[in-house]
């Protein structure tokens, strides 16, 4: 039996290196009060493997190849660390390993392909990605690569052949590049050209419009894309954040509601909830919500802050000194700040 396989470690460092994709924006959306950011976590000194984690490196795969030498699996992983290492050659030789043991492998072909293309043996690596399209057709990753390929081997007809399947079947793929690269108007036009949009297009118009200033069509845009798609956690978080920069405090409340049902997890929804009740002058809603945010994450320096000074604002001192308390080893600074805040409340009384 065969027990070698495919780190999922590795598919996320090739993730990382190689297929870069953009991720929602999760900025909390104004503070009742200017709390600071929380503060990004240190650089961890010295690499550690969690309990159960296979070590991901280059001499790894070599001794499993050594150990295993007609096997695919070893094969494919060295090839992977090889790519990710740009020693494309060894790379190359790794995968042709890989699919000559199985020709219809299509992540094996494909990191060929990528791996020739960065030699620039375009016609080598056009040869992998229509193989590799042979078994997948309907890939529109593959027939974006292979039209790069083509384009740089000076082929323009067939390029622009891949880039139309391309665009066929992934509508949104080049407006998620520009606005990964934050070519807000131009993702926007490539947007708005999309024939039969879906819900993914409305949510990237969403995102986009956000990055142009656009508030009220951003809003316009994510409503559109929850109507589409009433699943769609992210795209009622943008459009309860979309609310909040127009003011419209009791509509972002009821999306951010609708966000936490879906994803009812969402240490952040429940923050920017709060912030929402908050501006409504709705403190016992406002103060429910900081704390779900805070027992989802205990280390939200704002969230911990936030609470404290509804607490404290509400007569609930002794709940806003242990917010100050819980505050002191995660942000000293802010953690002062308000105890100064407490003390000055008892000052005055």
């Amino acid at each position: 039996m065969n027990l070698m396989t495919r780190p999922h470690a590795l598919f996320t460092l090739l993730a990382l290196s190689l297929f870069l994709t953009s991720c929602k924006p999760a900025d909390k959306a104004g503070s009742t009060e200017n709390a600071p950011q929380s503060s990004p976590a240190p650089a961890v000194a010295e690499a550690t493997l969690p309990p159960g984690a296979e070590e991901i490196s280059e001499e790894r795969f070599k001794k499993d190849v050594q150990q295993a030498p007609g096997e695919t699996v070893p094969h494919f992983n060295l090839g992977n660390i090889y790519l990710v290492q740009g020693k494309h050659q060894e790379a190359a030789e790794e995968f042709k390993f890989v699919v000559e043991k199985d020709p219809k492998d299509v992540e094996a072909l494909a990191r060929l392909g990528i791996a020739y293309s960065s030699m620039n043996k375009f016609d080598e690596a056009i040869d992998a990605y229509k193989r590799a399209l042979a078994v997948a057709p309907n890939n529109a990753e593959l027939h974006q690569r292979l039209g790069e390929a083509y384009e740089k081997a000076g082929k323009a007809a067939e390029a622009e052949k891949e880039r139309a399947t391309f665009q066929r079947l992934e509508p949104n793929g080049h407006a998620k590049e520009l606005l990964k690269a934050g070519k807000y108007e131009e993702a926007l036009s490539e947007l708005q050209k999309v024939a039969n949009k879906n819900a993914e297009t409305y949510y990237l118009m969403g995102n986009t419009l956000s990055g142009l200033k656009q508030g009220k069509a951003a809003a316009d845009a994510y409503r559109q894309a929850v109507k589409l798609n009433p699943k769609d956690a992210d795209a009622y978080f943008n459009l309860a954040n979309a609310y909040d920069g127009l003011g419209k405090y009791a509509e972002e409340i009821e999306a951010f509601r609708q966000a936490l049902k879906l994803k009812p997890n969402d240490a952040d929804a429940y923050f920017n909830l709060g912030n929402a009740y908050g501006k409504l002058n709705r403190a016992k809603e406002a103060i429910e919500a900081y704390q779900q945010s805070v027992k989802l994450n205990p280390r939200d320096v704002d969230a911990r802050y936030s609470l404290g000074l509804l607490l404290l604002k509400t007569g609930q001192r002794d709940a806003a000194i242990e917010q100050a308390d819980a505050l002191k080893p995660l942000n000293p600074e802010l953690a002062n700040k308000l105890q100064q805040l407490i003390n000055q409340s008892a000052a005055t009384k």
